[in-house]
């Protein structure tokens, strides 16, 4: 460790006069000298939808590490968030959290929000690094850091080609393998355009190394979301003597029928089915006004009784950490999952889980004391069911003691802190190396 003041050494690799980024075969190799006493301050820029997250996902991970990074980087960092909606609410909450909001503005013609985010905002026309999340920002991002020639930092949290084996096809039209796969050359091309690429997970981290073996893959993994923590202690409720009459069982994530089959919904229907009528599974994810669409999917496609489920549409970060209180168990049965972040919301209110050895979060969880014991390798409805009943024969207390020593492990396997300030040690290795061309085979269309 060196001391303040003193000079670190970046090894950059170049290839060619525009191009600075490692490769694994290198050309040629330049030594860049970066003070720790830089007086100039870098603004870092997060692009997103939204600031409160309304459905979960990219916005959720953006807030949590956007918050994280403010509190926890050195003073050379300003985070600021670029968003396409915010409310006075939500600047005054970023704000608090040391995050500067930064609302687009409407363009004329123009009434697709993602396309107003493209102009790089009048409060902060040159960032010096921009972030953007899956296709949708990362196109984004693309567009700002080649009008303004900042940095770009793409994160990846999907890989769309494993998907595809698992979607619905909606239509005869449709094809979902070929649609993911096209979905999945654009993720490519994104990361072969961005000055840095990184993954949320080891597990995206195997996969995109394999897809792009000319470059270097970084990884964060997220540590314990804080606005879901909850008190160390068993609710009231959870201490009263006996058996329980209902066993809730959460389900939470998006519920269109593109996606129902490659989150295993209809495998923990059948696994409900199969157990005891006190077993209940809900299920949170469907959208607005179709909460009978989606009972008559899961009364079709599964053997549940309609007494043993409940539909309910998404809900916003503040209503879905009061239903987690409502869970005795959280499931994410996924087939394909990038990482599975409302597992880790789950783990963060101690809330015991079961989680799909097919996610990112189960490969995290193989390094956390303990954590293997939520993992199940299976897609057959039978496992999952042993995978309930077992935890159901533990007493409340039992399974409350389990949830919390999973959260206190995997907290200090995974951290905020130390994944934020890797994440700023990434930014100043990137700061030093020269602007580089975007390829030919990323076009520019639209506003720019």
């Amino acid at each position: 460790m060196k001391a303040a003041g003193e000079s670190k050494e970046f090894r950059l690799i170049s290839k060619g006069a525009t191009d600075s980024r490692p490769k694994s075969e290198p050309s040629d190799c330049v030594e860049v000298h970066v003070s720790d006493d830089v007086s100039q301050r870098i603004n870092v820029m997060f692009i997103c939808s939204e600031w409160r997250s309304s459905k979960g996902g990219l916005s959720t991970f953006n807030t949590e590490f956007a918050v994280n990074l403010a509190k926890e980087s050195s003073e050379q960092i300003k985070v600021h968030c670029y968003v396409s909606k915010s409310s006075e609410e939500d600047r005054e909450d970023a704000s608090k959290q040391g995050v500067n909001l930064i609302t687009a503005r409407p363009l004329p013609g123009c009434t697709d929000p993602m396309e107003w985010l493209r102009i790089p905002p009048p409060e902060l026309p040159t960032p010096d690094v921009v972030v953007g999340h899956g296709g949708n920002f990362g196109s984004t991002a693309l567009f700002i850091s080649h009008s303004t020639q900042c940095k770009w930092i793409h994160f990846v949290h999907e890989f769309c080609e494993e998907l595809g084996k698992h979607k619905l096809e909606v239509d005869s039209s449709f094809d979902a393998i070929a649609d993911n796969e096209e979905k999945n050359i654009k993720e490519l091309e994104l990361c072969n355009a961005a000055n840095l690429v990184v993954a949320v997970g080891s597990r995206l981290q195997s996969k995109y190394r394999r897809s792009l073996p000319d470059i270097k893959v970084e990884v964060i993994t997220p540590g314990i979301f804080q606005n879901f923590l909850t008190p160390a202690i068993p609710l009231v409720n959870d201490q009263s003597a006996g058996p329980a009459e209902e066993c809730s069982i959460f389900m939470i994530g998006r519920g269109s029928f593109e996606d129902i089959t490659v989150k295993g919904y209809h495998i923990i229907g059948n696994a409900v089915a199969s157990l005891d009528r006190k077993f209940k599974l809900i299920f949170v994810g469907s959208p607005k006004h179709e909460q009978g669409k989606i009972e008559n999917w899961f009364r079709k496609e599964t053997n549940i009784a309609r007494n043993q489920l409940t539909i309910r549409d998404y809900r916003n970060r503040v209503e879905m950490k009061k239903m987690f209180r409502e869970a005795d168990l959280i499931i994410m049965p996924s087939r394909s999952e990038g990482f599975g972040l409302v597992a880790l919301e789950a783990i963060s209110a101690g809330v015991p889980v079961l989680v799909s050895s097919e996610s990112g979060l189960a490969k995290a969880l193989k390094e956390v004391e303990g954590g293997m014991t939520v993992v199940v390798d299976s897609d057959e409805p039978g496992d999952w069911a042993r995978k309930i009943q077992e935890l159901f024969e533990l007493t409340p207390e039992e399974r409350h003691a389990r949830a919390m020593h999973l959260r206190e492990k995997y907290g200090e396997i995974y951290s905020w802190a130390k994944e934020c300030k890797r994440f700023e040690q990434m930014i100043h290795g990137l700061i030093q190396r020269p602007c580089r061309a975007v390829p030919s085979s990323c076009v520019l269309t639209g506003w720019l």
